[in-house]
């Protein structure tokens, strides 16, 4: 009898256990109103995606550490597909599209809503309850938040928009924008003329990353002219400041230099170093004029 019951028991599923489908796990997570730890891995080609599954993931402490609060799942994507073979993991790869996934193991967390609240990128092997207790703090960390979102919308006017512009600036990496997009048309009727300073600077950082998106596909195709306009585009539309700008900059410098647009690179080199010439973009702006000028 003891053995038919232990046999039971290690045939049903572990609670927890990893599900390999994002759709299903949305379903179960609105279901049980749970978050969703989400995980891709490669470990055809990283040896930090096979220490991070062997030594924490795999782990049924880590499993039932945080089956309370999360649905897990996770997705191993492959390097490249066979030509003439179809991976069953071809879809993994198709969805950290999606996810814009570039290093690997990257992790999502989604609400029972799915969307996505935070993401990190590489993961310190601590232990399977370490690592289940920092994973447990993000959510603790959103619950958090979704409360400071109640307290904000208590307050009136002004102490209002403060309270918001906190929330936003608070945000944690990664998060989808619906997350903060009901606050910000809020925050645009109690601060109409941004007397706080906040809305335009935000604008500016959410250009920069469409920016920076549009960049990586031209730079692959040695469109440098193409590089130059579409910061152009981004300055002038955002009129972003200090180090935002600089980042913007540095790219077009790239550009001239490559198309061997000497003067021009000059100029835009220049106009990074007067912004912070102390900062790293300043620094290597600095010798990348210096040889410009050498030429």
């Amino acid at each position: 009898m003891f053995r038919l019951a232990l046999a039971l028991l290690l045939a049903l599923p572990l609670q927890g256990a990893w599900l390999k489908n994002l759709d299903e796990a949305r379903k179960q997570a609105s279901a049980e109103k749970k978050d969703i730890y989400l995980v891709f891995l490669s470990t055809g080609i990283s040896g930090a995606c096979v220490q991070f599954n062997e030594r924490v993931l795999s782990r049924d402490l880590f499993q039932e550490a945080i089956a309370e609060r999360f649905v897990p799942v996770l997705l191993d994507v492959p390097l490249k597909q066979t030509p003439g073979m179809v991976s069953p993991l071809a879809s993994n790869r198709i969805l950290a599209g999606q996810f814009g996934v570039d290093r690997y193991p990257t992790t999502f967390y989604l609400n029972s809503e799915g969307i996505v609240y935070a993401r990190e990128t590489g993961a310190a092997v601590d232990g399977p309850l370490k690592h289940a207790a920092k994973v447990i703090r993000r959510s603790k960390d959103q619950v958090a938040r979704l409360k400071a979102v109640e307290e904000a919308y208590q307050k009136d006017g002004l102490e209002r928009a403060k309270a918001l512009v906190a929330l936003i600036e608070s945000t944690p990496r990664g998060a989808d924008p619906s997350l903060n997009a009901a606050h910000l048309d809020e925050l645009a009727k109690l601060d109409p003329d941004d007397s706080l300073g906040f809305q335009k600077a935000h604008l500016a950082e959410r250009g920069f990353v469409d920016l920076d998106r549009a960049l990586k596909e031209v730079f692959h195709k040695d469109s440098y002219d193409e590089v130059v306009r579409l910061v152009d585009d981004y300055v002038d539309r955002f009129e972003p400041k200090g180090a935002l700008l600089q980042k913007a900059l540095f790219p077009k410098l790239a550009a001239l230099n490559h198309g061997r647009q000497t003067a021009e690179a000059i100029q835009v080199a220049e106009e990074v170093i007067a912004v912070d010439a102390n900062s790293s973009h300043g620094k290597l702006a600095a010798q990348i004029l210096k040889r410009l000028k050498a030429k």
